[in-house]
C-alpha cells in the first residue's frame, strides 16, 4: 500500500509547445479556450495556434474520465486573457485507489463514492457526538484521506453513533476471588439519587479474552450510599446470604476483566485489563480506596486495597478504611514454637546486625535468630547497616514483651542452622518495621496466606511496607 501520496502529482508529459498562429492576430492578447472533455492530444492542438509556453501534468480524480482535461494551472481558467509567451500548465485526470474525503456523507453516499475505486469496504460505527448520527467520522486501519491503496485493500469506514450520557454515580466497590467457587462483585451508588440498576449490566472477559464472554443483567433500585452484591451461584452459603443477585455466569479466576456497562454497552467502570491473561487478581479480596469516589474506565491497581481471599466481612458497606497497624493473633500463643504459627516469649540479649539477634532462653550462640522475610545490609557495608542494627537494637532493648513466632511456610530453622522467626516487640512486628523504614527490602513470600492480620495477609503487609519505603525514599530506597 502506498501511503500519504500528495493529491497533486506533477509529471511533465510534454515539452514546451510554442506555435505560430495560423492566421494573423491583430491583438496579441490571448483568450484561453475551454478544453472541457478534451484529451491531451486534443487540448495541445487547441492551444497550438497561440503563442504560449504549454506544459501538461496529471492529477488523481476518479470523478472525471481518465485522460480528460481537468483545469489550467496557476488559477487560470477558460476565458482568461493572458499575454503571449505566458507559461500555462494543463492538468488531465488519472485514476487511482485514492481515499476520498467523505465528510458529511451518509452510508449510501459513502458506498457510492468508494465504488469508484477497487477496494473492499467495511462500515463500522464509532460513538461520538462531534459528528451527526450516521455520517462519516474517520477511516480505520490507520488510513487517512488522500492515501492511495492497492487493488482489493480493505477499508474500514466509521460512521457516527450518538454518545449516550452515562450516569457515572455507580461504580465497582469490591471484588472477591476466593476459595473454590467463591466469587463476588459489589457495586456502590456514589450519587445523591437512586439508580435504576436495570440500565446497567456486567460484562465478563474470561481468561484474558478481548471480547465479552458473559453478560449479567442487573435489576432493582439502588439508593444513595448503598451497595449491591452479585455473587456466583455456587459460592459458600455465607456469601450467598449477603448477596443481592446470584448468577451462574459470575465465574472468574483472576486473569479476567469485569466491566460495568450502561445499557448502550458503554463501559462505566472496570476491574482487570481486557485482553491481559496474567493471574494478577486471584486469591484476594479487593476494596476500592475511600479516596476513589468515581468509576474509571481504565483499571488501576493503585485504586484498590488488597485483603485476604474470602474476606466477606467487608461486603455490604462502603467506603472501608484500610488498616494501618496490626498485631499478632493471640490464639497462636497456645502453640509451641516448634509448631507452625507457634510463639514463645523471650528476653533480648544482644544483636549482631539489622536482621540477626540473640535471645534468652535458648537462642544464643549458634542458635541465634534470623529475622525472616528481611535482609538488612551487612555490617561493614556502610552507614545504613549501622542504622539498621541500631534501630532493631533500640526496639528490642526497650521492649516490655518479645515473642518469637514460627513462620508456617518457611519453618523455624534455615539452611545454616539458625532459627528463623517473626519478632513481635510489644505487639508490633519488627520484621515489618525494618522494611517500612527502609532498612531492608522485602523478601517475605507466602502464597498460602497462612498468616492474616486485620484481614490482610502478612505478605501484603510486607509488600505495602516496601511500597511505603520506596515512595518516601527511605533507607535502601534513598
Amino acid at each position: 500500500m502506498i501511503k500519504k501520496i500528495m493529491m497533486l502529482i506533477v509529471i511533465l508529459l510534454s515539452l514546451t509547445s510554442i506555435a505560430s498562429c495560423t492566421t494573423p492576430v491583430d491583438n496579441e492578447d490571448i483568450i484561453l479556450p475551454d478544453l472541457t472533455g478534451m484529451n491531451e492530444e486534443q487540448a495541445i492542438a487547441a492551444l497550438s495556434p497561440f503563442k504560449l509556453i504549454v506544459s501538461t501534468s496529471t492529477i488523481i480524480n476518479n470523478n472525471v474520465r481518465e485522460g480528460r482535461f481537468m483545469y489550467y494551472g496557476s488559477e487560470y481558467q477558460a476565458g482568461d486573457v493572458v499575454d503571449p509567451f505566458t507559461p500555462i500548465v494543463v492538468y488531465f485526470a488519472i485514476h487511482a485507489n485514492l481515499l476520498p474525503d467523505l465528510t458529511g456523507m451518509n452510508t449510501v453516499q459513502i458506498l457510492t463514492e468508494l465504488a469508484k475505486i477497487d477496494v473492499v469496504v467495511e462500515i463500522q460505527t464509532r460513538t461520538t457526538n462531534s459528528v451527526a448520527e450516521g455520517l462519516f467520522v474517520d477511516y480505520g486501519n490507520n488510513l487517512d484521506i488522500g492515501d492511495i491503496l492497492d487493488d482489493g485493500d480493505v477499508v474500514i469506514v466509521y460512521i457516527a453513533t450518538p454518545l449516550v450520557t452515562v450516569n457515572r454515580g455507580l461504580m465497582i466497590s469490591k471484588y472477591l476471588e476466593g476459595s473454590l467457587y467463591n466469587r463476588s462483585i459489589e457495586l456502590y451508588n456514589t450519587s445523591e439519587e437512586t439508580i435504576d440498576l436495570s440500565l446497567y449490566h456486567l460484562s465478563l472477559y474470561i481468561d484474558g479474552s478481548s471480547t465479552v464472554d458473559y453478560t449479567i443483567d442487573l435489576t432493582g433500585l439502588l439508593a444513595p450510599d448503598e451497595t449491591f452484591t452479585i455473587s456466583y451461584a455456587s459460592s459458600d452459603s455465607s456469601i450467598l446470604e449477603q448477596s443481592d443477585l446470584l448468577s451462574a455466569s459470575l465465574l472468574f479466576n483472576g486473569n479476567d476483566a469485569i466491566t460495568l456497562n450502561y445499557y448502550n454497552d458503554a463501559i462505566v467502570d472496570i476491574i482487570g485489563t481486557i485482553g491481559w491473561g496474567l493471574f494478577y487478581l486471584d486469591d484476594q479480596t479487593l476494596v476500592r480506596k475511600p479516596s476513589i469516589i468515581a468509576p474509571n474506565t481504565t483499571f488501576s491497581i493503585g485504586e484498590w486495597d488488597s485483603y485476604t481471599k474470602d474476606y466477606i466481612e467487608l461486603f455490604g458497606s462502603h467506603p472501608v478504611t484500610y488498616p494501618t497497624t496490626f498485631t499478632f493473633d493471640a490464639s497462636f500463643l497456645a502453640l509451641p514454637f516448634t509448631e507452625p504459627g507457634g510463639m514463645i516469649e523471650v528476653d533480648y540479649d544482644s544483636i549482631y546486625d539489622g536482621d540477626t539477634a540473640y535471645f534468652t532462653p535458648g537462642f544464643l550462640g549458634e542458635n541465634r535468630v534470623r529475622f525472616i522475610g528481611i535482609d538488612a545490609p551487612e555490617m561493614g557495608s556502610g552507614l545504613l547497616a549501622i542504622q539498621a542494627r541500631d534501630y532493631a537494637r533500640n526496639r528490642l532493648s526497650s521492649a516490655t514483651t518479645i515473642y518469637l513466632q514460627h513462620e508456617p511456610t518457611s519453618g523455624n530453622v534455615d539452611t545454616y542452622g539458625r532459627y528463623l522467626a517473626l519478632i513481635w516487640v510489644d505487639g508490633a512486628l519488627l520484621n515489618y518495621e525494618m522494611v517500612l523504614n527502609g532498612y531492608s527490602q522485602n523478601n517475605y513470600q507466602d502464597s498460602t496466606m497462612a498468616l492474616v492480620f486485620n484481614g490482610i495477609p502478612l505478605s501484603r503487609w510486607m509488600t505495602n511496607a516496601e511500597n511505603y519505603a520506596k515512595s518516601h525514599n527511605l533507607g535502601v530506597w534513598a
